[in-house]
């Protein structure tokens, strides 16, 4: 995936989480995830993807880094052919911010 794109789509994220009342940073590097949204003392951590199969590595380490931390860690992820769709990893629940 091209670093605009990518990009393109963290905006995405970050603007649709703006718009509901988060504080959002975008992480340099994308390391350890993409975005970091606060609000109300809430702590969402959010990974842009293109690609709605994350391999399991990745998962692994998203995984580790909320066990580590205690902090939520959502997949935000937009289809080539299709709309964004925010959702926990694991449970594939949908989250509405």
């Amino acid at each position: 995936m091209s670093y605009r794109r990518g990009r393109r789509l963290e905006y995405e994220v970050r603007d649709l989480f703006e718009s509901r009342g988060w504080v959002v940073v975008r992480a340099a590097a994308s390391k350890p995830v993409d975005l970091v949204c606060l609000r109300n003392g809430q702590v969402v951590l959010v990974e842009c993807k293109y690609n709605d199969r994350p391999s399991s590595k990745e998962l692994e380490r998203l995984s580790e880094f909320s066990r580590a931390t205690g902090v939520r860690v959502l997949l935000a992820v937009r289809p080539k052919y299709g709309k964004l769709r925010v959702f926990d990893p694991w449970t594939k629940e949908e989250y509405a911010p």
